[in-house]
């Protein structure tokens, strides 16, 4: 008797200190709720909506309760009838589904069954806008982890803290080995605010996807901002996918898909020469349809004969004078221009995944190369990268970071991360920056009419890329059709680029992609109110 005293409570204490360590305690996982991402008026893009895991031991209920919930199983969760019964052939507990809805939980409630039957909280993810965002906003996994889109990239702050309801000792009490001693609460994870305004997005996707399948392209894609602060009102890639059942994931073009930009590019190359003294506003060209460099002859799209200064040659998108242009700037001076826009870097934009484009070095390009990447081939770009520095010729010089990201609140409603405008340089002269802007101008109203936009004046710019061929040079069947616009001239509110990829019958940007933009366009100054 003396012995059991000693064990069991003089040394009580010691002993099972000793042995505790031996054991492996228990827990249950509490899943946390994951963030909200919302648009810059709050409206949910991806939220968590509470479910329930079923888990049920068909072996110590009545044949009568078990055959109602089969019928309930069948109605709700479209279990079929083999199925179900190779669930319930079990003789312990058996994992049904981890995503009961609450209205089935209820049903199942209703049964008022003592034993056999757990659920646990827990969520599923859903997505209410769908296809439009998915590529941009993701997917999450299993486990509730982010798999693609800001889904990934912004896993830390959504994804909260698991709790756990722990098994193990309690020295003091109770005296029960195995009876819960502590919970730790699950914590829910942050809520983000994206720049994104669904309304834009949602009628760019339309818009997008409609160019897309009335010329039967591979692809499209598309980018609205504000070109005062790189702040993203939309980004829109098709073709899409739905995020709560599909085959596959396709990726954000905008900011994955490398592609020579073409004839967008001779701003860029313009204010160089400019800036550089290469190209004066009233300097004279003659284009007799194609030029010779080195021993390859380089032809333009069209014999535009004499061109006279800045204006002429970027209305009528002349591949002989900006290749000649580019010679005179010379490579390492083109070069530097297009570091300086951000080319052959990642943009910094909150994306992972995001490409940064091809620009080749100095030691592997040659005249002729030279002479390509004046009118934009020859080079790879995103489109994010392109439109970012696009959007500092016309709002003043200023390369901005792309963002999407507003805000972020922690549970308790504070805001813990509020993004500002990030400036990484300013580029070029107000002198400069003028005169391709008024161009610009020029480009749209007679260059490209089909991209006005009836009471405003627009500075555009068209793109048609040739893609290379897989047996070297470049095919003239597979293009890229680009426009850029921003809208008012002189101080832009709004700035859009879109791509149509590949179309089934070989088009110009003039007839695909500035149509599209007006369209775009149009909505954007009656949505925004943007005033003329």
């Amino acid at each position: 008797m003396g012995r059991v005293v000693d064990l069991a409570i003089i040394n009580r204490g010691r002993l099972l200190a000793e042995f505790a360590p031996q054991v492996v305690p228990s827990y249950d996982i509490l899943r946390a709720e994951r963030g909200d991402i919302l648009d810059r008026s709050g409206v949910k893009l991806a939220t968590d909506e509470l479910t329930f895991e079923l888990d049920i031991n068909p072996s110590i209920i009545d044949s009568v309760n078990l055959n109602k919930i089969k019928s309930i199983l069948k109605s709700d969760l479209k279990f079929s009838n083999e199925e179900l019964n190779k669930l319930f052939s079990e003789k312990s507990y058996v994992l049904v589904s981890t995503s009961v809805s609450e209205n089935t939980k209820q049903k199942i409630d209703a049964l008022n069954l003592r034993d056999g039957v757990v659920f646990t909280k827990t969520y599923k993810r859903v997505y209410p806008f769908g296809e439009i965002v998915s590529p941009l906003i993701g997917i999450v996994g299993a486990d509730g982890s982010g798999l693609t889109g800001l889904e990934l990239s912004l896993d830390d702050y959504l994804k909260g803290r698991n709790g756990r309801s722990f098994r193990t000792f309690n020295f003091a009490e109770p005296d029960v080995l195995g009876a819960p001693t502590y919970v730790l609460e699950p914590v829910k994870g942050n809520d983000v605010t994206l720049t994104i305004d669904i309304n834009i997005q949602a009628k760019v996707y339309e818009l997008v996807k409609k160019y897309v399948e009335e010329f039967n392209a591979k692809s499209g894609f598309a980018i609205v901002t504000d070109p005062e602060t790189n702040e993203i009102l939309a980004m829109v890639s098709y073709p899409s996918f739905d995020p709560t059942n599909f085959d596959k994931i396709m990726p954000n073009l905008p900011t994955t898909f490398n592609y020579e930009p073409g004839s967008v590019m001779k701003p860029i190359v313009a204010l160089a020469a400019l800036e550089e003294g290469k190209l004066k506003p009233d300097d004279n060209f003659y284009c007799s349809g194609s030029i010779k460099v080195k021993d390859r002859i380089i032809s333009c799209w069209k014999k535009h004969g004499e061109e006279h200064g800045l204006t002429d040659i970027l209305v009528n998108s002349c591949d002989v004078a900006f290749a000649q242009i580019a010679l005179k700037l010379q490579k390492e001076t083109l070069l530097k221009y297009f570091n300086l826009f951000g080319f052959g870097e990642k943009t910094q934009i909150e994306l992972l995944g995001e490409e940064k484009g091809i620009v080749p070095s100095p030691r592997s390009i040659g005249d002729v190369e030279v002479a390509n990447m004046g009118f934009g081939q020859g080079i790879a770009v995103t489109q994010i990268q392109m439109l970012s520095a696009l959007n500092a010729i016309v709002n003043g010089g200023k390369l901005y970071v792309p963002h999407l990201i507003k805000e972020i609140k922690n549970p308790k409603g504070n805001v813990i991360y509020s993004s500002l405008p990030i400036l990484r340089r300013t580029i070029g002269s107000e002198t400069n920056l003028n005169l391709i802007k008024s161009a610009m101008v020029k480009v749209v109203e007679i260059g490209a009419p089909k991209a006005k936009i009836a009471g405003y004046k627009v500075m555009g710019k068209t793109g048609t890329a040739q893609k290379p061929s897989e047996n070297g040079g470049y095919s003239h069947t597979k293009l890229i059709y680009s426009f850029f616009g921003a809208v008012p001239y002189p101080d832009p509110k709004v700035s859009v680029i879109v791509s149509i990829n590949e179309t089934r019958i070989p088009q110009y940007s003039t007839t695909v992609s500035a149509p599209l933009f007006s369209e775009i366009g149009t909505f954007l100054v009656k949505y925004l109110r943007i005033e003329k």
